[in-house]
């Protein structure tokens, strides 16, 4: 009688100590907009493999690729009210919402992906925005730097782009704009269509899109202008109280998972990729000339000024706006030698970090 009570407790204890590794998996939903054949797709079904095996099959994830759970502008806030458990995607497409992190927008000098990917954690380690305190951050990443993309004539200099719609988000918009064109806020899912139907002429986007969103089909010209340097900033975030329900151990298994370096070498290598598809799609790759490079950065100063100016009337003193610029800056120039020390090619930037096509 006394051992079969004894039986019976332990097994109450084990039932409520440990009922995820007895009963089964913590389940979480995980929602990217990307389409399933893109990388930036894969790349989660790559994060899912390794985190179920790493943590020994406490944890199972539903992927929901493609926007099938949550829209690009509608993942934070899917994350937010536990809609979805992880998201990845665009601050642009909730541009105002993160005023801080926006700074990452600007045409700051990126030379590439994988130089924007770790200044982007960088600066989200040093200042810890508090516009991101409703989730957990896993990651922040960046596309590779923009390009013009133009489906109906070549860009060789500022004054082509008069006249020129584009598709641009955020602060890629503000800098279409500072150039001359037009832009037209449209989810990326509608940009080929939009171009088919002269919606627009082209976009101001990674040269990556090429193949993820098969833009070389419908464009024909590519203006490489990386020197001003411009990227969209991406994240992987995660719902808080489904973070803090996670046993330590698995947090740990999280926490060690290297989706910064990950990340950064997924988008720089898609970017290669999507160049190296787009001259076998016969389009024309422009280089901008010293003279005309120097007159774009001029141009998209006061893209910068812009952004100084509405954080101060936000609150925000100059002096620490113009701290997060410098900061980002010293950082770029770092993880530039890094790569170069490295030997790590980029399909943008300065010469000797670039792959000859």
């Amino acid at each position: 009688m006394g051992n079969k009570r004894f039986l019976l407790i332990l097994t109450l204890i084990i039932v409520l100590i440990v009922p995820t590794l007895t009963f089964g998996a913590i389940e979480l939903k995980f929602s990217n907009f990307f389409p399933i054949p893109a990388a930036q797709s894969k790349i989660g079904e790559e994060f899912i493999r390794d985190l179920e095996a790493r943590t020994k099959g406490q944890v199972k994830i539903r992927y929901f690729p493609a926007g099938t759970l949550l829209t690009a502008p509608k993942i934070y806030d899917g994350v937010v009210e536990g809609i979805a458990d992880i998201g990845f995607s665009n601050i642009g497409y909730t541009f105002g919402r993160f005023k801080v992190t926006e700074v990452l927008d600007l045409p700051l000098g990126f030379p590439n992906a994988w130089v924007a990917n770790h200044v982007a954690n960088d600066f989200f380690r040093q200042f810890k925005p508090k516009e991101w305190d409703k989730i957990h951050m896993l990651s922040m990443h960046a596309s590779p730097v923009n390009v013009v993309l133009s489906a109906t004539k070549p860009v060789y200099k500022m004054e082509d782009l008069k006249g020129m719609t584009l598709r641009g988000l955020g602060y890629i918009a503000e800098v279409v704009t500072a150039l001359g064109g037009t832009p037209r806020s449209i989810p990326m899912a509608e940009a080929y269509e939009a171009i088919g139907k002269k919606v627009i002429d082209g976009l101001m986007i990674p040269m990556e899109t090429l193949r993820a969103f098969r833009l070389a089909e419908v464009t024909k010209y590519a203006t490489e202008c990386w020197p001003i340097g411009q990227v969209y900033t991406f994240y992987l975030v995660m719902n808080k109280d489904s973070w803090n329900k996670l046993p330590v151990d698995v947090q740990k298994v999280f926490n060690e998972y290297p989706f910064e370096d990950k990340l950064a070498t997924m988008w720089n290598e898609i970017d290669i990729d999507g160049k190296k598809y787009g001259m076998e799609k016969g389009l024309k790759f422009i280089e901008l000339s010293s003279d005309e490079i120097k007159k774009w950065k001029q141009a998209v100063e006061p893209v910068l000024d812009k952004y100084v100016k509405t954080m101060v009337a936000g609150g925000y003193q100059e002096k620490e706006v113009r701290e997060w610029i410098n900061f980002i800056r010293f950082r770029i120039d770092y993880w530039t030698k890094k790569q170069k020390e490295l030997g790590i090619k980029s399909s943008t930037g300065p010469e000797e970090l670039r792959l000859k096509f």
